[in-house]
């Protein structure tokens, strides 16, 4: 393979990285597929080993790979696990962690107005579909998903595939379309909660509730999907973590 082009300053690792990364993009590596070995690898980069690994190591680290005994390194699918792992940052009142139910309120197709139109990177006017989501976090009502993609990219969609996914809808998008999510914008925001919310929350009167505005992206920063989810700060928290783990 011929070598990539690199500013002088770009680590050979990180054009090993994007190189990577297109693949992952233009679907020549599948989601659950196994990716090949490090010494093919430093071959169709033209690179040793060891830069391999540390761009295999980067995006194993940022989940987009997963390393498995005795089978290599393949691409992550969007299993339960993996999802919430990433992407549900959620805890209990106590710090622990909890796992949430999914209960469908209303599947349906509605016009982009200016805003959408704008989070999904759509002309105003373009049919999406929205679908309203319950969160129950150990039984308990804990948040309201509100959820926006364009229908012309999401066109088998429908509400039976909806209710019959298995897993998250990441996954759903992953398997049935080949979409993968891997990076996740969000916006947080203290507000009152509007009628609907109310409703959907089964709260006895308006009181304040957490917002928080996410967009969701596949590989080149292509937006998927948008949604605003309202969660009651009574039942569950909102907990990020940045940094190294130990």
């Amino acid at each position: 393979m011929k070598k990539s082009s690199r500013t002088t300053d770009q680590p050979l690792y990180d054009v090993v990285r994007t190189g990577m990364l297109e693949k992952l993009r233009t679907g020549q590596w599948a989601p659950g597929a196994r990716i090949p070995t490090e010494s093919q690898l430093a071959e169709q980069f033209s690179v040793s080993i060891g830069t391999v690994r540390k761009a295999v190591e980067d995006l194993v680290a940022e989940r987009v790979l997963l390393r498995r005994a005795r089978i290599g390194t393949t691409v992550a699918l969007h299993t339960d696990e993996h999802a919430f792992g990433t992407f549900f940052n959620f805890t209990s009142l106590t710090g622990q962690p909890v796992r949430a139910t999914a209960e469908l309120l209303s599947f349906r197709h509605v016009p982009a107005d200016a805003l959408l139109a704008r989070q999904l990177q759509l002309a105003p006017g373009a049919e999406l579909i929205r679908i309203d989501n319950l969160r129950r976090c150990e039984g308990v009502v804990a948040m309201f998903d509100r959820v926006w993609v364009s229908r012309q990219r999401f066109a088998a969609f429908d509400k039976a595939a909806f209710l019959n996914r298995i897993g998250s809808i990441y996954g759903l998008y992953q398997s049935m379309f080949g979409i993968t999510v891997v990076r996740i914008q969000e916006q947080l925001a203290a507000v009152m909660s509007p009628a609907f919310v109310m409703t959907a929350l089964e709260l006895p009167a308006p009181m304040s509730v957490l917002k928080i505005q996410r967009t969701a992206m596949s590989y080149g920063s292509e937006v998927v999907e948008y949604r605003e989810r309202y969660v009651n700060n009574a039942v569950c928290e909102y907990q990020n973590e940045v940094g190294l783990r130990e």
